[in-house]
């Protein structure tokens, strides 16, 4: 299940969401980290939100989403309550104690089998121009994590296993340039801005 270059293409090409086209499409979600639900608007009945921002989930409530005030550290649903976990750029403004939280939960909710794609920036320039962003995550960080025995001061992640992680480029209001940006991004180590981890419970 690894999504090529190509595929990416013919679903912007087409308007879509490549990412809900290709991992999401008519499976049971929660979106952790909500926001004003950007991924939400996919499915409204499949694809479950929560968010400690009260502004946005009240509105999100009224559009009729299913959604719910919670921090993500603590998701209130039960063990592999879903098929699939999707993450943002959310992890990017935890602290490190948040951010295993935060893994170890999306994994607890999760059905065996089903999969946990993690999005979040690559570090650049750009990423310390948000006020929020507390810590960089990469994904070799985090694949460390899923080691067998952590050698961290937390328990590691072994209820996870690595799929695939992709890259996408620099953003440009050149169509030419950023189709060019992400082309390179996704197969060399240039112009990266934006990584996906796509991660499978056991």
């Amino acid at each position: 299940m690894r999504l090529n270059f190509l595929y990416i293409l013919k679903q912007r090409l087409k308007g879509k969401n490549f990412l809900y086209e290709f991992y999401f499409k008519n499976k049971k979600t929660l979106d952790v980290g909500c926001g004003e639900g950007e991924f939400l608007k996919f499915d409204k009945e499949k694809i479950f939100g929560i968010d400690a921002n009260e502004r946005a989930i009240k509105k999100l409530k009224e559009c009729g989403y299913k959604v719910y005030l919670g921090n993500v550290t603590n998701l209130n649903f039960d063990d592999g309550e879903f098929e699939m976990v999707h993450c943002h750029n959310v992890i990017e403004h935890l602290d490190i104690d948040s951010a295993i939280k935060m893994l170890k939960e999306s994994s607890r909710v999760l059905k065996s089998r089903g999969l946990f794609v993690l999005s979040s920036e690559v570090v650049t320039k750009e990423f310390w121009n948000t006020f929020g962003h507390i810590k960089p995550y990469p994904p070799g960080a985090i694949l460390k994590l899923l080691r067998k025995e952590s050698r961290e001061s937390f328990d590691g992640l072994d209820s996870l296993e690595f799929i695939d992680v992709f890259y996408l480029g620099n953003y440009s209001k050149n169509r030419f340039i950023y189709f060019l940006n992400c082309l390179i991004a996704f197969y060399l180590p240039f112009f990266r801005r934006e990584y996906f981890l796509v991660l499978r419970k056991k």
